[in-house]
């Protein structure tokens, strides 16, 4: 990133998914990125193909999920692509605790279910198909 350029955060259509007192997590169209509030840098996270459906930031920051066409993980102050065809389009997102992550896959899909990630490790574990939405009508929010 160049220094002259413009801050994703400061563009009108910048959306925030989750801020705490350290960082700002955000979009703008599909490029999703952490902002540092204290060092006032920005983190590039990814660039997703279609817009972000979800992002959740650890209590303790320490880490942060986002989720679309792929899952990404930050931690460590690395980015991890979770690329999997079961994991596609994520719908939505959960902290279970501290380290354990729910994940919603898109409710009106063949891959419809939820998912558990392990943060610590990054294993995933299904836990449930989710067929009760397929022939629903598409909402933003869906209880799960």
């Amino acid at each position: 990133m160049h220094d002259n350029r413009k801050l994703v955060i400061e563009y009108d259509n910048f959306k925030i998914l989750q801020e705490t007192e350290k960082f700002i997590l955000g979009y703008l169209w599909e490029e999703v990125c952490l902002y540092d509030k204290v060092r006032k840098k920005e983190i590039f996270l990814h660039e997703f193909y279609g817009e972000i459906e979800c992002g959740l930031l650890c209590d303790k920051e320490e880490w942060c999920v986002i989720g679309g066409d792929v899952l990404v993980v930050w931690k460590n102050k690395k980015n991890i692509v979770i690329d999997r065809k079961e994991l596609n389009w994520v719908h939505d997102l959960k902290k279970k605790n501290s380290k354990i992550v729910e994940i919603f896959i898109d409710p009106w899909s063949d891959n419809a279910a939820i998912w558990e990630l392990n943060i610590d490790n990054l294993n995933l574990k299904k836990i449930s198909e989710f067929d009760n939405h397929k022939n629903k009508l598409y909402s933003e929010k869906v209880k799960w």
